[in-house]
């Protein structure tokens, strides 16, 4: 999925920056942590309405990359693709029952930058910038497990608005290459499961009036990449 991710940056984004050449425009592939922060309350159907407990999905890795151009010396757009693993719902409803699942998002972002006037620090360049982005994201939750019964139902992937505020740095390392560390918020939107039951013997039980459905994935991320401008 990110490699057809990084086709559609290649492809979509200069029609995005409105040029037909190679002149300011840059790749970026990064990498960092994912710490999430509550998704709110929750809700588990199953005929009967449990609560589930206002927790985080603990902490996950995001990795993928970037392709982007700069329109004015101060402003730059780019098209994002990040996958974001490793979340875990981990928390109990109202009837103290423990669920669990696992968590995985596929985003793409159209992301704008403000770059501030550099300054140096002994000879190296140092560019501070501001931003954020929009974009649509894939939020899959896993199967998830109860311990009691020790039923499982059924997992979910839905598309969802999400959107982002960034703060970071560029520090010039050549000509051509930077170091770009990023601190950034994302809202992803949305996560829900699907409605199937099965017991622990894999048989199908019944479907639900609605699983578990209201949280949100919202993180606070560290991203470190490396910008190369052709």
């Amino acid at each position: 999925m990110i490699r057809k991710f990084i086709f559609a940056l290649i492809f979509i984004l200069p029609s995005l920056a409105f040029a037909a050449d190679m002149d300011g425009f840059y790749i970026t592939p990064k990498g960092g942590v994912s710490k999430t922060m509550d998704t709110g309350t929750m809700n588990y159907d199953n005929g009967q309405v449990f609560t589930l407990n206002d927790d985080d999905l603990g902490t996950g890795s995001a990795f993928g990359i970037s392709a982007g151009k700069y329109i004015t010396d101060n402003f730059r757009l780019e098209l994002e693709a990040i996958k974001r693993t490793g979340y875990e719902m981990d928390t109990t409803d109202s009837d103290n029952n423990l669920m669990e699942a696992n968590i995985t998002s596929k985003s793409i972002f159209i992301n704008g930058f403000y770059d501030f006037q550099p300054f140096s620090l002994g000879n190296t360049p140092i560019t501070p910038y501001l931003g954020g982005g929009v974009g649509i994201s894939k939020n899959k939750m896993g199967a998830t497990h109860e311990n009691r019964p020790g039923n499982t139902v059924d997992g979910k992937t839905i598309s969802q608005f999400a959107y982002k505020v960034a703060a970071g740095t560029l520090v010039d390392l050549t000509e051509n290459v930077s170091l770009d560390i990023n601190y950034q918020y994302v809202n992803l939107g949305n996560l829900k499961s699907g409605v199937g039951v099965y017991d622990q013997n894999g048989n199908f039980q019944a479907n639900l009036p609605a699983g578990i459905n209201g949280g949100k994935i919202k993180t606070q991320e560290l991203m470190v990449g490396l910008q190369y401008k052709f």
